[in-house]
């Protein structure tokens, strides 16, 4: 893949943390990048933020709430007409909720935003990414879905939004492995396409993720990154730039890269069948059929 400069990136989640992060260096080489907020009121501090932060690439900031179906085909329209080439995809956003909450079409949050919404944006993207190829598509994912207390054994179809049984920490951790399986399917369906599919858990980052938790509790999970080491937002930005940007990643699809290396996920995150069973539940739930030549 050639290097950043002038290409352009289109990256969810980069109003804070690690998306904002990771917007920053994408642009201090020289990228071109298309950051989504959630809302038109995040609109003034975001594009003062990541103008503070940028450097030579053009900064564009869009609207798309993750959470709304409408949003997310209002925003796909939106970055179709205005960019005829897509370079890279980068899912970034993330939230983590203490309960289960639905959004404005009656889906669960967390699921929504870090999931569903990835899903069905990638689909209506696909077009300027094919047009820009070689390029990719990351997906933030994390190491929760094979360790810790709650990972999951596998993923359970019947329970991906909480609805039969709900733990925010089990329930991230189900949603990582998810992720997973799709940026495997994705691959398979994208093959020759030129459009390259990676998941990424960039490592523990000190970011506001949890910042919808009461605050006792968002001391807590501080303290737990801490031990874990958790380093600033800047180093894991590097890890999401690495998968997105690297030539030496030319042709390396459907893998899992932890930290910059690419390792072998859990047996749970290598099950073809459930890649397969998810990306169709997916479409149910859309009620749409996705990339059916590739079925």
């Amino acid at each position: 893949m050639p290097r950043p400069q002038g290409r352009t990136f289109v990256l969810s989640g980069g109003s804070s943390g690690l998306g904002r992060a990771t917007a920053s260096l994408l642009s201090r080489m020289g990228a071109n990048v298309v950051v989504v907020v959630r809302g038109a009121e995040q609109l003034p501090e975001a594009r003062a933020q990541i103008a503070g932060l940028s450097g030579r690439g053009k900064v564009d900031v869009l609207v798309g709430d993750l959470a709304s179906r409408e949003a997310v085909e209002g925003l796909a329209g939106e970055i179709v007409n205005r960019f005829s080439e897509i370079h890279g995809l980068l899912h970034c956003a993330g939230i983590r909720l203490p309960d289960r909450r639905l959004g404005p079409d009656e889906t669960e949050l967390m699921f929504s935003v870090e999931y569903l919404a990835p899903f069905l944006l990638t689909q209506r993207v696909l077009g300027p990414l094919m047009a820009g190829a070689p390029s990719r598509i990351v997906v933030l994912t994390g190491e929760g879905h094979r360790k810790g207390f709650r990972a999951p054994r596998a993923l359970d179809l019947k329970n991906l939004q909480g609805e039969r049984e709900f733990d925010p920490i089990a329930h991230g951790k189900h949603l990582a492995l998810a992720k997973i399986l799709f940026v495997q399917e994705l691959a398979r369906r994208l093959d020759g396409t030129g459009v390259g599919t990676l998941s990424v858990a960039p490592g523990p980052s000190r970011t506001g993720l949890l910042r919808h938790y009461p605050w006792p509790l968002r001391m807590l999970g501080q303290a737990a990154f801490l031990v874990r080491g958790a380093k600033g937002a800047e180093l894991g930005a590097e890890h999401v730039v690495h998968a997105a940007t690297d030539p030496e990643l030319e042709g390396v699809t459907g893998k899992y890269l932890l930290e910059g290396r690419e390792v072998v996920p859990s047996p749970a995150a290598r099950d073809p069948g459930m890649a397969r069973r998810l990306w169709e539940v997916s479409e149910e739930l859309l009620g749409e059929r996705f990339l059916p030549g590739e079925s």
